[in-house]
């Protein structure tokens, strides 16, 4: 399927993102009657209502898709309302989900996800224009819906969701089952690799609602399938440098030191908004082979007359853009280049833990031995979701947990001090680990 959709379809798909605040309410039984959302207790970014509708101020609105898709041209109006987390007493793959309206149910596009059994959240699913079933990647104990309402002739005025019989999901484009984790080589997520460009934009809007700072970490992707929330990391990639970057202005290729950084998905972009490529069951250019965005192919080969999904000519194979702190900081990258990028969330997380920092700012370095004598390889994202192997004692490191001597170690030859983690205090010792 292509992203050239027409109309308010296009401009429904690239509004701004999510922000979620997920305090818990009535559990929904696994086959119960449908249960209704109280539309009061959404989160709304550009929406207003008193409970018995939501709906778009048009001065209040955000437009556009995102700093990273940022085009010229005037966009109807958007709002989006995301909705807490209902846990549910059975857990299934398949959800009913009901909308109301008082205008066209072509103007709400809605999607769904869930809690996996590790913890983690699947990727957000479109349900069916006006409502209908919604099948999720694996089995969840947990869902979560979010809408989005466009232009100011409609208005969200009812909800609701019931869960249906699982089909017996075996896992999906979300990482197979794996009951019990206990290799410290770690956990083996999709890997692609990808041309990177830098965001910029200071002062814009990301297309969850963050308003890009000078420095910032983070990461955009084209898809929304696998965009975080506000201030949320459930969506993380590790993106690591190849070491050669260029041609320059000369035509010579600059070399450097291979890094890394573990960054939350907060932008959608470039060029595409449905090309999650990274899965299986894309949802868009499902002909092209998986990990292979589309605007690499157009630019490479001619994919789609070498247009994007906009109809745009695509001017570089970017498949992820970086926003400035990931790409100058984290990466040392002097211009744009290739990079390797692991999707963390496409496989179980065993011991999952979120990297924090006093600033919420300033990331974390990574480095490659439990210690400050061991070299920087890198940086980790405040709020980003990670996967830690196991642990090992080291040097005493001061963070937000206070002091301690334990050691993360969260991918090949990637250590970050305990004291920075939140979670995974269940990580087994590192096998063998020398300081």
């Amino acid at each position: 399927m292509s992203d050239r959709r027409s109309g308010r379809h296009v401009r429904a798909l690239t509004a701004l993102g999510v922000a979620a605040l997920l305090a818990p309410l009535a559990p929904v039984t696994a086959h119960a009657e449908e249960e209704r959302i109280d539309l009061s207790s959404g989160d709304l970014i550009g929406l207003s209502g008193d409970g018995s509708a939501l709906r778009v101020e048009e001065s209040e609105a955000a437009r556009g898709e995102g700093a990273s898709l940022k085009r010229d041209g005037t966009d109807a109006p958007h709002g989006i309302a995301v909705f807490p987390g209902h846990p549910l007493d059975e857990a299934t793959d398949s959800l009913d989900v009901r909308l109301g309206t008082d205008g066209d149910l072509a103007d709400l596009r809605t999607e769904a996800r869930g809690v996996r059994a590790d913890g983690m959240w699947t990727e957000w699913r479109t349900v069916p224009e006006g409502g209908g079933r919604v099948s999720l990647p694996r089995d969840v104990d947990e869902v979560q819906v979010r809408v989005e309402v466009e232009g100011t002739d409609s208005a969200l005025t009812d909800l609701g969701v019931s869960p249906l019989p699982s089909t017996g999901s075996d896992g999906g484009s979300d990482g197979g089952e794996r009951e019990e984790f206990d290799d410290p080589s770690g956990p083996d997520p999709f890997s692609a690799r990808l041309f990177a460009t830098r965001i910029g934009l200071e002062g814009e809007t990301t297309a969850n609602g963050h308003v890009i700072a000078a420095d910032d970490h983070f990461a955009a992707l084209p898809s929304r399938r696998g965009l975080a929330n506000r201030g949320g990391g459930e969506y993380t990639v590790r993106v690591c440098s190849t070491g050669e970057f260029g041609p320059d202005a000369e035509g010579d290729t600059e070399t450097h030191d291979p890094r890394c950084v573990y960054v939350p998905v907060w932008d959608v972009g470039p060029w595409n908004i449905t090309d999650d490529h990274w899965n299986e069951d894309r949802e868009s250019w499902e002909g092209l082979d998986r990990g292979r965005p589309q605007a690499q192919a157009a630019y490479t080969e001619g994919h789609n007359d070498g247009l994007d999904g906009f109809g745009r000519q695509v001017a570089n194979p970017a498949g992820i853009d970086l926003a400035d702190g990931a790409f100058h900081q984290g990466l040392q990258m002097p211009t744009n280049g290739w990079v390797e990028v692991d999707y963390l969330w496409t496989d179980d997380h065993a011991h999952r833990a979120e990297i924090i920092t006093e600033s919420n700012s300033e990331p974390v370095v990574v480095r490659e031995g439990p210690g400050a004598e061991h070299d920087s390889v890198g940086l980790a994202a405040p709020k980003a979701v990670v996967d830690v192997h196991c642990s090992v004692t080291g040097d005493d490191a001061s963070g937000p947990h206070g002091t301690g001597d334990t050691w993360f170690r969260i991918g090949d030859g990637h250590y970050v001090p305990g004291a920075f983690a939140d979670g995974a205090g269940d990580a087994p010792e590192c096998p063998d680990e020398r300081r």
